[in-house]
């Protein structure tokens, strides 16, 4: 097994990633399953407009994880783990490792107060004034979701500190235990019929478990960062973060009209059922997504440090070996769920209405190979603190929520899936590959 392991590339880190992201695959299906087993076609809809509706906490979050996570990262060139489970080293590196912790404390609890007075009742407007007559007892699960929501949203920046300075596979592992606590405790809640409850305690079950861990084994990491002895030197959100956030901040806004605008047009203009449909196959699609993403996240805070060291040579090794295999593995799975998703329409199973039609899924899979691609591009160059790729993100958004708002509203679902695909392919990898072949070349003649 080792042996296989290393054949692939696959270390701990890898190792923990995939098991979390794999379970969450199986997990996910499996629940799919309870899903179509428990709830009908109209809860269907609600729960998966639910997920999309949350994900507007991106416009408070404004990608400030990913940017602490590569400044964290580029400080840890400076400086060590001791014994004791705490960092020592440079001693300007780990004042401003500390000042950057005391920021996202601050930047993550105001946001944690904001999903709570704007998501909630703008979910709640959402979905009281696009109910079409549905009976759904939605008010009770959607608030006890806003709240669990933004407990999670707190503890976003402690782990992306942790990954920047190292703690990669620990992170995995607690992310994998995290899933399987959550999704066996919205299994319980689905077989008991408590209905659209499943994701609140869901949630609720990730952020309890990551709570527990952080105190148990971290609280002496933080107390020790926060109680170093200040320097006059600290990382200045103003003149060092924000120009690179803004840029994060404006593809990860963008990401929400790639990703998450489908669900709400679809439920608004062509009502519960079909929102379910697009909601349920876009869930498998990150879901399998997700595991190549994975593979490549765990890789990212060695990028910022080998760009740091100015060593391109293993970055490039590190960053295209990583790529191909993650690649593989995502259009294998992409293809075996649309070998499965076609068999279930030909053979008339009962369930197969809750999902895509074979078309427009194959469309849909084509599209998540075609903008994993440009993320993979996106986060080698990003993590040079600068993001060339944002007027792709910008372009694609823009045109992405044309055409859902446009095809969606004519076509469905298939309109806006066709409309999506097309995008991906001639701007997201057309335009994006030309972006990073030319900034990399430049940043590496820089060097030599």
């Amino acid at each position: 097994m080792k042996r296989l392991l290393d054949l692939l590339g696959i270390d701990r880190t890898i190792a923990y990633t995939l098991g979390g992201r794999g379970w969450n695959m199986l997990s996910g299906f499996f629940t799919l399953f309870l899903i179509v087993r428990f709830l009908n076609a109209d809860e269907q809809g609600y729960y998966y407009t639910f997920a999309s509706v949350l994900a507007m906490q991106i416009v408070f979050e404004l990608g400030m994880s990913y940017v602490v996570m590569q400044f964290a990262s580029h400080e840890m060139a400076h400086l060590h783990w001791t014994m004791s489970d705490t960092i020592d080293g440079e001693k300007t590196a780990k004042s401003r490792l500390s000042s950057l912790v005391l920021l996202v404390m601050k930047w993550y609890g105001a946001i944690a107060a904001f999903i709570i007075l704007f998501i909630l009742p703008a979910g709640w407007y959402f979905f009281t004034v696009n109910h079409s007559g549905s009976s759904v007892a939605w008010q009770g699960p959607w608030i006890w979701l806003v709240i669990s929501a933004s407990v999670n949203i707190y503890i976003m920046p402690l782990m992306a500190i942790l990954e920047g300075c190292g703690r990669i596979a620990e992170v995995a592992r607690l992310r994998m235990i995290q899933n399987i606590v959550g999704s066996i405790a919205a299994w319980s809640i689905l077989v008991a019929g408590g209905g659209l409850y499943a994701a609140s305690v869901l949630n609720t079950g990730l952020a309890m478990t990551a709570l527990l861990w952080l105190w148990s084994t971290k609280r002496h990491f933080f107390k020790d960062l926060l109680s170093s002895e200040k320097s006059t030197i600290g990382i200045n959100w103003k003149t060092e973060i924000w120009p690179f956030q803004m840029k994060i901040a404006v593809s990860s806004l963008c990401g929400f009209f790639i990703f998450q605008f489908f669900t709400p047009v679809i439920f608004a203009y062509r009502g519960v059922v079909e929102a379910g449909q697009i909601g349920m196959s876009i869930n498998i699609a990150n879901a399998v997504a997700n595991i190549a993403m994975a593979w490549m996240n765990s890789k990212a805070p060695r990028f910022g440090g080998l760009i740091a060291k100015k060593d391109y040579v293993a970055l490039d090794a590190m960053f295209f070996s990583t790529l191909w295999r993650s690649l593989a593995i995502l259009v294998f799975l992409s293809s075996v769920l649309c070998i499965i998703n076609y068999g279930l329409h030909e053979t008339g199973m009962k369930f197969a209405s809750r999902f895509l039609d074979p078309g427009t899924f194959v469309l849909l899979m084509l599209a998540t190979i075609m903008n994993y691609i440009s993320y993979a591009q996106a986060a080698y160059l990003r993590a040079h603190k600068e993001d060339p790729f944002l007027a792709v993100s910008i372009t694609c958004a823009v045109m992405i929520g044309i055409s859902t708002l446009l095809l969606g509203r004519s076509y469905g679902a298939d309109g806006a899936i066709t409309g999506f695909f097309l995008i991906c392919c001639f701007v997201g990898v057309g335009w994006g590959s030309k972006i990073f072949l030319s900034k990399r070349k430049e940043w590496q003649m820089k060097v030599d």
